[in-house]
């Protein structure tokens, strides 16, 4: 009797290039993540993510500065209103000094925190309430990628910065790209400007990437009920935000 051997096993398909999957996110995601699952790699996406947030605190302390930031920021608190005016012009000066320094901590270190308590959630829900097989290698992987409408907020925000008056541009809502920047801070109650600022339009885009991405992951899973595992967390933080400046203003 002849004997036959054993076909050899196909080798997995190659991976797409980064470029090819970082602009694929943003044009066609369905196709960009059907290979992101398969070779979950993380780190150029999200490196992407930390390096412009470093440039956009670099920019925004070289042409803008801190020192306005902070005065208003004091100024208009009810904590320090009280103060004497030496007392507040001492603290507003030490939070000058020490703001640029925050803020590259939190954007060399505060994004990939946020990635991986992310995808650490997303997959809690996702595989014990939907019961989808993921791991988390193909959750964070997908959350990094999803973050890259980061990218296009921080690059536009840079622009802006650059064509307005340093003195108008506004840190914390550079772009209006939310229902609370219809609303007047002072005015406005606190947890209600907390509650339309919630409804950002690059927030949305990433959801709707990353119900995408972990829809195509799981395979069994629909989008719709992808769409409401990530949606589902996200209430939850509005809701708690929306109270704690409700109780605290």
């Amino acid at each position: 009797m002849s004997s036959q051997s054993a076909p050899a096993p196909e080798a997995p398909a190659p991976g797409k290039g980064e470029f090819a999957r970082l602009a694929g996110v943003l044009t066609d995601p369905k196709v960009a993540f059907a290979d992101i699952v398969v070779h979950p790699r993380w780190w150029v996406p999200l490196a992407l993510v930390v390096v412009l947030a470093i440039v956009y605190m670099a920019t925004y302390s070289r042409h803008v500065g801190w020192e306005g930031y902070m005065r208003h920021t004091i100024e208009t608190s009810s904590r320090t209103q009280n103060l004497p005016v030496e007392q507040r012009e001492r603290i507003i000066e030490q939070q000058t000094r020490l703001a640029p320094v925050f803020g590259y901590v939190m954007a060399a270190v505060g994004m990939p925190i946020v990635a991986l308590a992310t995808a650490a959630v997303l997959l809690f829900v996702f595989k014990l309430m939907l019961d989808a097989q993921l791991t988390f290698r193909q959750v964070f992987a997908v959350t990094c990628y999803s973050f890259l409408t980061g990218v296009l907020s921080v690059a536009l925000s840079i622009l802006v910065m650059f064509l307005k008056n340093p003195e108008d541009f506004n840190l914390q809502d550079p772009l209006g790209a939310h229902l609370g920047s219809l609303l007047d801070p002072e005015a406005a109650p606190k947890w209600l400007v907390a509650l339309a600022s919630s409804f950002d339009l690059f927030t949305l885009w990433t959801m709707l990437l990353l119900a995408t991405g972990l829809s195509v992951a799981a395979r069994k899973l629909s989008w719709g009920k992808s769409l409401a595992g990530v949606v589902a967390p996200w209430v939850v933080w509005v809701a708690v935000k929306v109270g704690w400046r409700a109780i605290f203003g």
